[in-house]
């Protein structure tokens, strides 16, 4: 049995990084663990937290839309 896991050991630049290299569409995901009733992510959970100090670090703008 092996298991393939090649996101492991990246950081969250590094995935979507990755992601933007492969034409991943950000506007269309989320990693918020608490998005609000309007669908939108909270803004202030960690994996939001993460995923927009990522973008910031890879120079890029994160689509998504934060209150």
């Amino acid at each position: 049995l092996t298991i393939h896991a090649p996101l492991q050991e990246l950081t969250k630049a590094g995935i979507i990084s990755r992601g933007l290299a492969l034409g991943v569409d950000y506007g269309a995901t989320s990693t918020c663990y608490d998005p609000l009733s309007t669908g939108l992510p909270c803004g202030s959970c960690d994996a939001c937290i993460l995923r927009r100090r990522a973008f910031v670090e890879l120079g890029s703008t994160d689509p998504l839309v934060y209150p």
